[in-house]
């Protein structure tokens, strides 16, 4: 290797570091203080940079923002990819099975907390804003689950996939689940729990399961 080529590569790093931690540091700080409330010199400071950094790797404030989501967003996909890859069954009576089953991995997916408690604050300000980063976490994320499960559920419903009421039921679903996450302080307290226990977390799997034999999607297991 070059003295050159050493020193480009070294840069390379360095920049990529950079990158990184002002990635970090913004979904730290706006999930914090929201987007409006985070200013530049606030995002640089966290991420130990200037604020020229800001503008020399994203182009200002709102860039970093959505590279931020865009980030999240790749994650949760990946993520969700595991319960969309359960549904994957040419076998009719199969398929009732295998979306309880998705559901259950999906829930699983919320409650384990593998990821850092900033991206929960991150995702629930743009959730709420329901602005340019959430689409993009929706469209990247969220969207290719719901249509995967939508199309399975219209499989074994003989609903169509386009039916609304179909639609609203694999939503409301898919959004009780993510609460989990978000608003776990109601469930724990309803419930006395002291935290999510391995118990707590079968009898929500539990509840899981009783919603997709009851007549809410039209659903009914083999015998």
């Amino acid at each position: 290797m070059t003295v050159k080529s050493a020193e480009s590569s070294g840069h390379e790093a360095r920049s990529a570091k950079t990158r990184s931690l002002l990635i970090a540091s913004a979904i730290e700080v706006i999930g914090a203080v929201g987007y409006e409330g985070a200013s530049t010199r606030a995002l640089a400071k966290a991420a130990n940079t200037t604020m020229s950094a800001i503008r020399y790797h994203f182009g200002g404030k709102k860039e970093l923002y959505l590279a931020a989501a865009r980030m999240i967003a790749d994650y949760a996909a990946s993520r969700f990819k595991e319960t969309g890859a359960i549904l994957e069954t040419d076998d009719p009576a199969e398929k009732v099975i295998r979306f309880e089953e998705a559901l259950t991995n999906l829930l699983r997916i919320i409650l384990e907390d593998a990821e850092p408690h900033s991206w929960t604050s991150f995702v629930a300000r743009c959730t709420y804003d329901n602005d340019e980063a959430f689409s993009l976490i929706y469209d990247r994320a969220i969207a290719p689950l719901v249509e995967h499960l939508v199309r399975a559920a219209s499989d074994f419903s003989g609903r169509s996939p386009g039916d609304e009421a179909l639609r609203l039921r694999i939503s409301a679903i898919v959004t009780a689940i993510v609460s989990f996450r978000f608003l776990r302080g109601i469930m724990l307290r309803s419930m006395d729990w002291k935290r999510m226990q391995p118990d707590c977390i079968g009898q929500i799997e539990d509840m899981v399961r009783d919603l997709c034999r009851s007549d809410f999607l039209a659903v009914r297991l083999p015998q």
